[in-house]
């Protein structure tokens, strides 16, 4: 316990050391992570709301589909850089892994960290003008966010420590999660509702787990409703399965780091 406690006192300060290096050099440093989900925001605004009016019909009425996309969209930004960024993590910093004793898996927990940072604001930016359009928020909806937002980080977490632990010795990992996550992306509800989805499509679309989370968040944000109950279930499940997969297979594998990388 004490040992554990002592290795992840050293997660805040690379937390802190990865987040400064992405805008290392840059002139307005930090800001952008202010400002670039903002810009990506009003894109969206212009052309979905603007140019091609789009909207979306559910059982409770018509949805803008910008705050449709958005509320699964910008959650789906955050695992997915955390989950690439992850993965490539030990590889990338193998100069520290061989050369000083340092727990090789802050590497990836920090990566998935500090993407949720950098999207959450995007995240914060959409919620907090989403409900002031609105008028109306409630206790249950930011509950239920924090708990969604939990699940995601401990999910991509685990993916994480499990791709990053399988990278070190099969290079091609990141090349294949960046075309599974097309595949994962498209067979999610993010860019249409479910009730859309073809009878003989539903049952792969169900099984993404992507699908559990997005219904989860378009349920709390847009509808006003506590998430699923057996789309909490599945989502939880697989959630504890992949991370206590990832910590062992990272575990057992990381004993011949210094020796592949």
């Amino acid at each position: 316990m004490i040992r554990i406690k002592k290795t992840y006192r050293l997660l805040p300060p690379l937390l802190i050391r990865d987040i400064k290096e992405r805008y290392a050099g840059s002139a307005m440093g930090i800001l952008w992570a202010f400002l670039q989900p903002l810009l990506s925001i009003l894109l969206y605004w212009l052309v979905f709301s603007l140019i091609l009016k789009v909207r979306i019909q559910t059982d409770t009425g018509e949805i803008p589909f910008l705050a449709f996309l958005l509320s699964g969209l910008l959650p789906w930004f955050a695992l997915q850089e955390g989950l690439l960024r992850g993965a490539s993590s030990i590889v990338d910093k193998r100069h520290v892994i061989k050369k000083v004793m340092f727990p090789a898996e802050l590497f990836p927990i920090s990566s998935v960290i500090s993407s949720f940072f950098y999207h959450g604001i995007g995240i914060l930016i959409f919620m907090v003008a989403f409900f002031i359009w609105r008028g109306d928020i409630f206790i249950m909806q930011i509950s239920f966010i924090l708990i969604l937002l939990a699940i995601q980080i401990l999910l991509a977490v685990g993916l994480s420590l499990l791709f990053s632990s399988l990278t070190v010795y099969l290079r091609d990992i990141v090349q294949i999660l960046g075309t599974a996550f097309q595949a994962i992306f498209y067979m999610s509800t993010i860019l249409y509702p479910l009730t859309s989805v073809p009878e003989k499509l539903k049952s792969p679309v169900l099984l993404n787990p992507l699908t559990s989370l997005t219904e989860a968040y378009h349920n709390v944000i847009l509808y006003n409703k506590p998430p699923a109950v057996e789309g909490m279930v599945y989502l939880s499940t697989v959630t504890v399965v992949v991370l206590i997969s990832g910590i062992y297979l990272f575990r057992k594998l990381k004993k011949g780091f210094a020796d592949v990388l």
